[in-house]
């Protein structure tokens, strides 16, 4: 029998606890007291540390989220106690799950001024799928209970053609689709635009050559804000200086 990472499974519990609407008090008192270089060394491999952490920003955003309906502080606001640190919701998301970024930037500005527990804690290897993850979560459209490391890669999987099986919609004879903005914001995250066309293409199983993109809001208050960006190319890229 495979011992379950008391880590992780510490996340599950604060996330079950969150859902249900209980006092979570004690468990996140364990999560302050954590030795930092214990979690580092238990977190060991990427699976582990996405587990942890997509389930400590599920949690904490639904605890945050009971607060204050302002969006902007459910994501900057510093309340979350973890190894003697104090975290945000953007430093889990920019700076642990996205390997150090800057929120801004489309995913190609690194930002040297996290601290040094986010850096240790950062995962090794980005994996643009974390964002379908979040996004379900803002979208309160997640079909995942919690991230189990056995088998997060089938889950990330499905998490991504769900979300965007249910957030993207096409019209025929506009050439016309609409998906969700953080491919765009993030576009460098998933390999660059030419990149997020074959995403879709992969996870819609339809041929989408020669159709534009457009981009909407998935946040939950503006959703009816788009911008429209065409299919780009090499020469388009090369306007933007980073």
């Amino acid at each position: 029998m495979v011992l379950k990472n008391y880590y992780t499974a510490l996340s599950e519990e604060i996330l079950a606890t969150a859902k249900s609407d209980g006092d979570s008090s004690a468990l996140r008192r364990q999560l302050f007291y954590i030795l930092p270089s214990k979690l580092e060394n238990s977190l060991d491999c990427d699976d582990l540390r996405k587990t942890f952490w997509i389930n400590i920003y599920h949690a904490f955003y639904l605890i945050i989220s009971k607060e204050t309906l302002d969006n902007t502080f459910i994501y900057e606001a510093k309340r979350i106690k973890i190894a003697r640190s104090i975290l945000s919701l953007n430093d889990i998301e920019h700076g642990i799950l996205r390997k150090l970024k800057y929120k801004m930037g489309f995913g190609y500005l690194t930002n040297p001024f996290y601290s040094d527990f986010i850096k240790a804690c950062a995962v090794q290897e980005l994996d643009y799928r974390i964002h379908f993850a979040l996004g379900s979560i803002y979208l309160e459209k997640t079909t995942v209970d919690y991230y189990d490391s056995t088998i997060i890669e089938t889950q990330l999987i499905q998490t991504t053609n769900n979300f965007i099986q249910s957030e993207t919609k096409f019209d025929s004879k506009l050439k016309l689709i609409r998906t969700s903005r953080f491919l765009f914001s993030y576009f460098r995250d998933f390999g660059g635009m030419r990149s997020v066309k074959q995403l879709l293409q992969t996870s819609l199983k339809k041929d989408i050559k020669g159709y534009r993109l457009q981009f909407k809001s998935t946040k939950k208050k503006d959703k009816s804000k788009v911008i429209a960006f065409p299919l780009a190319t090499k020469s388009d890229f090369k306007k933007i200086q980073y």
